[in-house]
């Protein structure tokens, strides 16, 4: 295995731990990896990628696609959950508000 496959590799395990931790709405692990795996692309690309490598390289960055659509999807969810629990603290306060007056 060369050096930009086994990038590659790791690469691909971050996102498929960022969407474990999403999973389990651990946000700041995802956060934290994600800054992570942003500096590692950031290396992997620094460099061409060699052409015969060009396929394994796509077919890592489909992955990697395909899973942040999974990571962005949850993170939609939770967020619509927090306003959806946000909006009800918020109408218990006023009843209460109002029963007290």
């Amino acid at each position: 295995m060369t050096d930009k496959t086994h990038d590659l590799q790791q690469l691909i395990s971050m996102s498929r731990t960022m969407l474990e931790k999403a999973r389990e709405e651990s946000w700041d692990k995802v956060n934290v990896l994600e800054a992570e795996r942003s500096e590692l692309i950031r290396k992997f690309f620094s460099e061409p990628v060699q052409q015969e490598y060009a396929g394994i390289v796509a077919a890592g960055i489909q992955s990697i696609l395909a899973i942040n659509c999974d990571i962005i999807a949850l993170g939609a969810s939770s967020r619509l959950n927090l306003a959806h629990t946000l909006q009800n603290m918020d109408q218990g306060k006023k009843a209460i508000k109002a029963y007290a007056s």
